[in-house]
């Protein structure tokens, strides 16, 4: 039976899991807001809009040991196994949904071991969102302000407490540790209005329509170019992404040059080595060429492609963070608009 939980029971709440869990949570840092351990149901703070960094990191670590080789004990693989679940309270719709879009990639697709595991022990408590802010275009997106699947618990703050919805049976021994009263007709139609009421306040939209075809006609569009001259090869919109999953493997060895490890490390479509190959050949040597990789991937064939299938959702989730963190304001949805011929306010 879904719940009501007073907002007051949200830490308590969050004290309970914390004896059957290992717990992350958006935590205040500075002025913005991070994925962290929480230690304590006080941490917690769940009224954020983004973190700097999406909780992409507990299931894609952004460098993990692969495996070790030494001389007497040859290689040995490393194998994750986790003997506690980690559970992640306060999941925006958003970042919701790109774990669902990793699944394919990395479970269905193209089976990782250690992402495998990892997201077979991770449980998610979701959370409406009920502010935005002008980078944020999720609704356009459909993946947002509020998940409709994917979640073993969804949180609804309905002004004056919040609608504790199951969505698996992990969800349900959840809801068994609230004490409140259970949701009725009238708590349901108020999360409705909120999400409504939410839906009003984006600034930020994109036309969505044929948009993949439109990107993939327009190769040679002189945008791609200007973005080129603008962008400074910088990643922070790829390393802030909470879809981007491309990473390097490197060998680490040991000063006696007998010993070491295989890592595997976050990589970038934007940096200059990434599309380099032997002999020094780079299919993509140019800010451009890489920019329009990034931007293609995202709202182009990322979900289209033979080599990858998201069941026909666009690989971007509409978060905003890249357009955030962008130091020169290179903004996907202005680039979405110019693709179609549309003028755009702000100049990119």
């Amino acid at each position: 039976m879904d719940k009501i939980l007073k907002e007051g029971e949200v830490s308590r709440l969050v004290e309970r899991l914390l004896s059957q869990y290992q717990v992350f949570g958006p935590k205040r840092k500075g002025t913005g807001h991070v994925f962290d351990e929480i230690k304590s149901g006080s941490e917690i703070d769940l009224a954020y809009i983004t973190t700097i960094l999406p909780p992409k990191k507990y299931l894609l670590p952004q460098r993990e040991k692969i495996l070790s080789f030494d001389p007497s004990k040859g290689i040995i693989p490393e194998r994750l196994e986790m003997q506690r679940k980690q559970l992640i309270f306060g999941i925006h719709s958003c970042d919701l949904n790109a774990f669902l879009l990793l699944d394919k990639v990395f479970i269905d697709k193209y089976p990782l071991p250690s992402y495998v595991e990892r997201r077979r022990n991770t449980v998610t408590v979701a959370l409406t969102c009920t502010e935005v802010d002008d980078a944020c275009f999720c609704s356009s997106m459909g993946t947002g302000p509020s998940p409709d699947r994917g979640y073993d618990v969804l949180l609804t703050w309905l002004g004056d407490r919040y609608l504790a919805e199951a969505g698996s049976a992990e969800g349900e021994k959840i809801l068994d540790l609230i004490e409140g009263r259970g949701a009725g007709q009238d708590d349901y139609k108020a999360k409705l209005k909120v999400i409504e009421n939410t839906k009003k306040k984006f600034k930020k939209k994109i036309n969505t329509e044929g948009l993949t075809e439109i990107i993939k006609e327009n190769l040679e569009h002189k945008i791609w170019d200007e973005l080129g001259e603008l962008c400074l090869a910088c990643a922070q919109c790829v390393m802030s992404c909470p879809t981007c999953y491309c990473f390097e493997v490197r060998d680490t060895l040991r000063l006696n040059l007998k010993e070491g490890f295989r890592f595997k490390e976050w990589d970038s479509c934007l940096l200059l080595e990434f599309a380099e190959v032997a002999l020094g050949g780079n299919f993509r040597s140019s800010r451009a060429a890489r920019i329009r990789q990034f931007i293609g991937h995202n709202l182009g064939w990322g979900g289209a492609s033979q080599y990858e299938d998201l069941d026909g959702r666009f690989k971007c989730v509409g978060c905003g963070r890249c357009i955030r963190v962008c130091p020169v304001h290179i903004d996907l949805t202005d680039v979405a608009s110019r693709l179609r011929g549309e003028v755009v306010a702000a100049s990119i």
